[in-house]
């Protein structure tokens, strides 16, 4: 069987760094993968550049850090479920707790404000978990998504810490409730609901006409 020379190997190598993998251990198994394609492709009669271009087209179609991507995300599968788990269950408990405060207080009832302080601390929480999330697992999305996210995260932080602080009777609640709500109407909620427009509401119309 061919074998690569080591002239041949280090050009291999050298390439798949310029690829901008960081993970050693999955660049050391691709540059094996690699030259022992391009081994067995040279054995049957092909150059050593069109064995090296046949092997980026059968194993990374798409770029060597798709790879490491995909890697990445196998490898934090478990920790990204079970994240996501806890922001679906916090965010659910946080809503019902606000939704069940805000019927005890217009009617009256004890406990209202408990209830509503123990939204706004959950809700609290589930914003740093799900900032922690967003910037642990979701880096490479779109600038627009992490306008929204940023603007929205800030904006609930600031309306639940304000709640919070106003509980306490702390200075700085009324500035950050105030400052929440404004980021909320005037800068999430207009680019929130035209990207529901844009990309679900027309995207949906345009299918029916077809």
């Amino acid at each position: 069987m061919y074998r690569l020379s080591e002239q041949e190997v280090d050009i291999v190598y050298d390439r798949l760094r310029q690829e901008g993998v960081t993970n050693v251990k999955l660049e050391q198994d691709l540059l094996d993968h690699f030259c022992s394609f391009i081994e067995e492709r040279m054995e049957q009669g092909a150059g050593f550049e069109q064995a090296y271009k046949e092997a980026i087209i059968a194993i990374s179609p798409n770029g060597i850090k798709e790879i490491e991507f995909e890697l990445f995300f196998i490898m934090n599968f478990n920790k990204q479920l079970s994240m996501k788990r806890f922001i679906f269950s916090a965010g659910f408990l946080a809503a019902f707790l606000l939704s069940t405060g805000t019927m005890f207080k217009t009617m009256h009832w004890p406990g209202a404000s408990i209830l509503l302080f123990s939204a706004f601390a959950t809700l609290l929480l589930t914003v740093i978990v799900t900032a922690l999330h967003l910037a642990r697992f979701l880096r490479n999305r779109s600038a627009s998504f992490w306008f929204r996210s940023v603007t929205g995260l800030t904006a609930i932080f600031l309306i639940s810490l304000g709640f919070v602080f106003k509980t306490f009777h702390m200075p700085g609640a009324n500035v950050m409730y105030g400052l929440g709500t404004i980021i909320l109407n005037f800068v999430f909620l207009p680019v929130f609901f035209y990207h529901i427009y844009k990309y679900g509401f027309v995207k949906t119309n345009s299918h029916e006409t077809v």
